[in-house]
C-alpha cells in the first residue's frame, strides 16, 4: 500500500510542478490560487535559479521519482533497494530545498503560494515514506508479487493520467480570455462597462472614455496626470469610466491595491482613492493600504473588513476578463469612442482625440435624428471619420483591432511610451545584486554609474553619492544619455516603502532591448532603504 501512495505522491508533485512551470513560463495568465500569494511569489527574484525557473527542477525530481517508483517491481532484489535508497535520498534533497523555499516565503516574501506549499507536503510525504521504505526488509522477489505490484503501478498511472491530464487543462485554460470573433463586436463593445462601472461626468453624455489601468505601473501613475485634466475639462461632455487590470505577473501588490479602492468605493470615495493610490504607487502593500484608508477619511473598520475578506476580488476578475475580451493586453489602455490607445497620452494628444470624437458625435446625432434613426444606430454612425486632428494624427496608427467591421471597428492607436504589459516578464530581466555587490561595484576601479529612477523631489531628499537621477516617467527619452561600456546600477525607494524594484527592473528591460551589454545592467534590490540600512553614505 506504501509503494501505491509513494508513486501517486509523486504523480501529484508532477502534476503540481508542470501547473507551475506552466505559470511560470506564461507570466500573462493569472495563477488559480488561493489568494494572490502565488502571483507574488511568482513575480519576486527567488522564482528563478541558474537562470530557470524553479519548478523545472521540480519537474525533473518528481519525473525521477514517479519512474523509480513505477519500475520497481522489475528490478531483482538488490536494485530495487538500491533504488528505494536513491527515492529516500532525492526526495531528502527536496524536502531540504522545499524548506528553505517555504522559510523564503514566510520570512522573506511574506506571501504564501499554494501550490508551491503543496509541493512542499507532497515532497515532505514522499521523504517520510520512501525511508521507511528504504530500511524497511520487506523481500518483492516472488515473480507473482512482482507481477502484481507491476499491475498495481499501472493502474495508479492510469488513473493519474485520467484524472491528471484534464486538471491541467482546466487549470491551464481557467480565465483565458476566449479569441475575439467578428461577430461579437457588439458584445465586446457592451464589455467596455457595466452598469456597476465607476464613471466621472456626465452620465447622459454622447461620448464615453474608458480607462483600463493598474496602480502599481509607473506608466499608469505618469499617464493619470493628462487623465485628470481631461475628466476636469470635459467632465460636463462625456463620461469617464476606470476598470481595474492588475498585471499581477509583474505587479504582486496591484490587485489588492485595486481590491482596495473597490473597498473605497463602497464609501463613496472611488476616484479619491484612485488618486491617492498613483500619487502613493511605491508602497501598495496591505498595511500601507489601510493607513491610506485613514488618510482619505474612511471608516477604518469597514475598510478593513472589507480588504481582508477579499470581497472585491471577484469584481476586479470580472474587470480583468473584460478587458482581455475587448483586446486589452498592457497598461494604460484608453477607449475613446471609437479610438484604442495603447501607453501614455500627452494631454494635448488626449485632449485632441476627445474632441476629434466629440465632433463624429455631434455630426452623427442630425443624421440620425432626420431619419429617424434609434440610439444603438446614432452610436455606430458615430464613428464616421472626423476632420483629422494635427496631435491626434502624430500617434502610430496599428490596423483596426480584429473584432468588428465598419462602425464596429476600433482603431487601435499606439502611443510612443505604450506601458506596462505582463509579457514583461518573459524579456530577458536585469541582474538583480544586493546593496554588498553594489557597494562593491561603488568602490571598484572605474566604479558603476548608480542611477536613480524615482521623481526629482524623492531624489532631493537624499540618494547614493554621485547618482544620475532618471525619473521612470521620462526613462525612454533618456536612454541614450547613458554609456553602454561602463555598469549601470539602477535603484528606487526599496524594501522600506513596499516596492519590489518594479520601475527599476523596467528601466533595467529596456536597457537590455536597446543593445546595452547584460553583464552591465544591474538593480540594486533592496533600493536606497538598503543602501541606508547598511550605513553607506547618502547625499543630498
Amino acid at each position: 500500500m506504501r509503494k501505491l501512495v509513494l508513486l501517486a505522491l509523486a504523480l501529484l508533485g508532477l502534476l503540481d510542478s508542470l501547473y507551475l512551470l506552466w505559470a511560470y513560463t506564461s507570466p500573462a495568465h493569472p495563477m488559480v490560487c488561493v489568494g494572490g500569494g502565488c502571483d507574488v511569489v511568482r513575480a519576486s527574484s527567488y522564482a528563478h535559479f541558474l537562470g530557470l525557473p524553479v519548478p523545472v527542477f521540480g519537474v525533473a525530481m518528481y519525473g525521477v521519482l514517479a519512474a523509480l517508483l513505477f519500475i520497481q517491481p522489475l528490478l531483482t532484489e538488490s536494485w530495487a533497494r538500491a533504488a528505494r535508497g536513491v527515492v529516500a535520498g532525492i526526495s531528502g534533497v527536496g524536502f531540504l530545498i522545499s524548506l528553505g523555499l517555504t522559510g523564503v516565503e514566510a520570512f522573506v516574501i511574506h506571501a504564501w503560494c499554494t501550490w508551491c506549499v503543496l509541493s512542499a507536503v507532497t515532497v515532505t510525504l514522499i521523504f517520510i515514506l520512501s525511508t521507511y521504505e528504504a530500511l524497511s526488509a520487506e523481500s518483492v522477489s516472488s515473480p507473482s508479487r512482482r507481477l502484481a505490484g507491476m499491475q498495481r503501478n499501472l493502474a495508479v498511472l492510469l488513473v493519474g493520467i485520467v484524472l491528471g491530464v484534464p486538471s491541467y487543462v482546466f487549470l491551464t485554460r481557467k480565465n483565458a480570455a476566449p479569441p475575439p470573433h467578428p461577430a461579437a463586436a457588439p458584445v465586446l463593445r457592451a464589455r467596455l462597462v457595466r452598469a456597476d462601472t465607476h464613471f466621472y461626468g456626465n452620465p447622459n453624455a454622447p461620448l464615453t472614455v474608458v480607462e483600463f489601468g493598474d496602480f502599481e505601473c509607473p506608466f499608469c501613475r505618469q499617464a493619470e496626470a493628462a487623465a485628470e485634466k481631461v475628466r476636469q475639462q470635459f467632465g460636463h461632455q462625456i463620461r469617464f469610466a476606470f476598470r481595474q487590470f492588475p498585471l499581477t505577473a509583474i505587479h504582486p501588490y496591484a490587485e489588492k491595491a485595486a481590491e482596495a479602492s473597490e473597498c473605497a468605493a463602497q464609501q463613496g470615495k472611488f476616484w479619491q482613492a484612485v488618486d491617492y493610490f498613483y500619487a502613493h504607487q511605491s508602497n501598495l502593500t496591505v498595511p500601507a493600504l489601510e493607513s491610506y484608508a485613514g488618510k482619505l477619511g474612511l471608516h477604518q473598520a469597514q475598510f478593513d473588513q472589507c480588504l481582508s475578506s477579499g470581497e472585491m476580488a471577484a469584481r476586479v476578475q470580472q474587470d480583468i476578463r473584460d478587458g482581455r475580451a475587448v483586446g486589452v493586453t498592457r497598461v494604460p489602455t484608453f477607449f475613446i469612442g471609437h479610438v484604442m490607445v495603447e501607453g501614455v497620452l500627452p494631454y494635448a494628444r488626449f485632449r485632441a482625440l476627445i474632441e476629434q470624437q466629440l465632433h463624429a458625435v455631434e455630426a452623427a446625432q442630425p443624421v440620425a435624428a432626420s431619419q429617424g434613426a434609434s440610439p444603438a444606430a446614432s452610436t455606430n454612425a458615430a464613428s464616421a471619420a472626423p476632420p483629422a486632428h494635427p496631435a491626434a494624427t502624430s500617434l502610430a496608427v496599428a490596423n483596426p483591432l480584429p473584432f468588428g467591421g465598419g462602425a464596429n471597428a476600433f482603431t487601435k492607436i499606439i502611443a510612443p511610451n505604450a506601458g506596462c504589459s505582463a509579457s514583461e516578464a518573459q524579456q530577458k530581466q536585469p541582474t538583480m545584486i544586493g546593496v554588498a555587490a553594489a557597494r562593491q561595484l561603488a568602490s571598484s576601479p572605474g566604479g558603476a554609474l548608480f542611477v536613480d529612477v524615482r521623481s526629482p523631489a524623492q531624489f532631493a531628499t537624499g540618494h547614493i553619492p554621485r547618482a544620475l537621477n532618471l525619473p521612470s516617467s521620462r526613462f525612454a527619452n533618456e536612454v541614450a544619455r547613458l554609456p553602454k561600456d561602463k555598469t549601470i546600477v539602477l535603484y528606487q525607494g526599496g524594501r522600506a516603502t513596499g516596492d519590489i524594484c518594479a520601475a527599476s527592473r523596467a528601466a533595467g528591460r529596456l536597457l537590455l532591448s536597446h543593445g546595452f551589454p547584460y553583464q552591465n545592467v544591474k538593480v540594486l534590490q533592496q533600493g536606497l532603504a538598503g543602501w541606508q540600512k547598511a550605513g553607506l553614505p547618502i547625499e543630498r
